[in-house]
């Protein structure tokens, strides 16, 4: 039971900081349109281009997460950056639906999420692999 437990809370850490990635890139984004408050689905309604940022920001928030889970998870390949991908997915959606009301490139974010956490924890690994070879 402890193990599970520690488990989930590093899966949670990793998912907090993919989500405080893609908000904070939010925010640097309404703010510099001019456009505070708007969450993603009101600037992409505004400016299409947008999509793109979005697709990037998504997928490197996910590498990131992905990243420093599957550093605490020696061993395992795609776990950490799934599991950690789709808890920053709900605690988005759920953060979209609060605060806009709905979240239109839902899609996206979930592929964009898992993609780019599961590219992170085969980094880590890896990454892992080399070290371990080195010493």
């Amino acid at each position: 039971m402890r193990e599970s437990a520690k488990r989930m809370r590093e899966y949670l850490a990793g998912g907090v900081i993919a989500l405080g990635i893609n908000i904070l890139m939010l925010q640097v984004i309404a703010f510099s349109l001019g456009a505070p408050g708007l969450g993603w689905g009101g600037l992409i309604d505004r400016w299409s281009w947008l999509l793109i940022p979005f697709i990037v920001i998504h997928t490197v928030g996910g590498i990131v997460g992905g990243y420093l889970v599957a550093l605490r998870r020696v061993g395992e390949s795609f776990t950490p950056g799934v599991a950690t991908a789709l808890i920053a997915y709900i605690l988005e959606y759920i953060y979209q639906l609060l605060f806009e009301g709905s979240f239109h490139g839902s899609l996206w974010a979930i592929i964009c999420l898992v993609g780019g956490g599961v590219f992170g924890s085969i980094a880590s690994e890896a990454g892992g692999m080399r070290r371990r070879r080195r010493s």
